[in-house]
This record gives C-alpha cells, sequence and structure tokens, in this order.
C-alpha cells in the first residue's frame, strides 16, 4: 500500500484507474482538479483545475474519452482519453454525477441530479442530445444494452 498526499483541505473524493491500468485519475472536489498519478509509482502525471467541485470521471468503453462530472457547476468535461487534454465541455443543465456508455461508445449517459434527469450524449458529435426525466435526484445509473436475439 502507499499514500499519496494531496493538499491539505483538498478533499480527494473520486479515483478511477483506467483501462489500461498505467494511470490514476483523482477528482478533488474542494481544490477543483482531476489529477492524473502514475498507477505504478503514484507519481503526479499532472493536476488541472477541473470546473467547481469534480465528482466522478469515466472512460468510454472504446478508450477514446475520458468524461468528467462535477456536482458543483453545469458542465461535463470530456477529454482525450490519450492526451489527457479536454476536448470539450458540455453543458449538462445542472450538475451531473455518475456515466455510463454504450458498448460501442457511440453514446454516454450522465446522471444530472439537479435537473432530475438523464443527459444523452453523441459522442461521435460531442453533444447533449436530449434528458430523459427520471426519479429525483439520481446519483448512479448502469447501461444494460438490449438483449440480443436468438
Amino acid at each position: 500500500m502507499q499514500r499519496v498526499q494531496f493538499p491539505t483541505g483538498s478533499k480527494p473524493f473520486m479515483l478511477r484507474v483506467s483501462p489500461n491500468g498505467r494511470e490514476v485519475w483523482v477528482q478533488a472536489t474542494a481544490a477543483n482538479t482531476n489529477t492524473i498519478l502514475d498507477a505504478e509509482t503514484m507519481a503526479v502525471k499532472a493536476s488541472v483545475v477541473d470546473g467547481i467541485s469534480p465528482v466522478t470521471n469515466a472512460w468510454s468503453p472504446d478508450g477514446q474519452y475520458v468524461l468528467l462530472t462535477h456536482e458543483g457547476d453545469a458542465t461535463v468535461t470530456v477529454y482525450s482519453a490519450h492526451a489527457a487534454t479536454v476536448v470539450k465541455r458540455l453543458d449538462l443543465g445542472a450538475d451531473g454525477a455518475n456515466i455510463a456508455f454504450t458498448p460501442d461508445s457511440r453514446t454516454a449517459f450522465v446522471a444530472v441530479t439537479g435537473a432530475n434527469a438523464v443527459a444523452v450524449i453523441d459522442l461521435q458529435a460531442l453533444a447533449v442530445t436530449t434528458h430523459i426525466p427520471v426519479g429525483q435526484w439520481p446519483g448512479g445509473l448502469i447501461y444494460f444494452p438490449p438483449p440480443q436475439a436468438d
């Protein structure tokens, strides 16, 4: 086990390991940062300010994008997974939470807690296409593909 030191009061909130196992992305809500660690050494590779209170991230199944949501603003940040750079910020209309993808990586779904909805994102156009109304304060979601016909 190894301890990674973050600035006092930064409140690291969520972390995810990249699909290739080489990086750990950590969102620190009080510092408004997304920090990328080398998974082997746990050294900081990059740390950037990203919106207000970033809370979680997820990789598209094809490995092209990483989406990062915030509980303090209404955006989702779309990163290039290979370059770890911001490609685009999309307006969700309210604060976002967990993220899911279709297996073909064409569509992302983001639980939009402040709007009681799930945002549907076209990953080819990098645009929010619609919001699906759901119950109050959705925090998590899982995408189950339709069953295959026999």
